[in-house]
């Protein structure tokens, strides 16, 4: 393996575990998907002078889509929120308010969710732009929203 292409994996990993964390709510499944998402993109785009973080997050969300559908199960938010591993550490508190973030992001639209997870995640807009194909001006926009929206409906919740 190339140093780019190392350097772009130590760049990467953390992002993209988080955002499969996210999407599938189990840690093992996530840390498969992320090697095997690492695999494919450098073994038919490694080797390319630019390496693209749009063209990994696609790649890791077919990847996911493809074990759903060969399990013939799509996780549900409540398969999520019940499968989210806390650390010993945290307390009973943090791990209520992230199953309440968890269920409350998944009523926003799918796209605007993802989009808000790779954002808070660390990636990049422009690269997000570019995995969904949208502007950039597009994402910011969505990203900006998303938060607003997810603010107020847990300000809603509490209430």
């Amino acid at each position: 393996m190339s140093e780019k292409y190392q350097s772009f994996y130590e760049e990467y990993k953390n992002k993209l575990f988080s955002y499969l964390i996210y999407k599938s709510g189990n840690p093992d499944m996530s840390k498969d998907i992320m090697q095997e998402s690492f695999t494919r993109h450098f073994q038919y785009y490694g080797h390319d002078a630019v390496l693209s973080p749009a063209l990994l997050f696609t790649i890791a969300r077919n990847a996911l889509v493809d074990h759903w559908r060969q399990q013939k199960k799509l996780p549900t938010a409540e398969d999520m929120a019940s499968q989210v591993v806390a650390d010993q550490e945290e307390s009973f508190i943090t791990q209520e308010t992230t199953d309440r973030v968890y269920k409350t992001m998944n009523r926003l639209p799918e796209l605007d969710r993802e989009i808000l997870t790779l954002a808070v995640g660390g990636v990049a807009y422009k690269e997000i732009a570019a995995t969904f194909g949208l502007t950039l001006e597009n994402v910011k926009v969505r990203v900006h929203r998303s938060r607003a929206k997810l603010r107020q409906m847990m300000k809603n919740e509490v209430e």
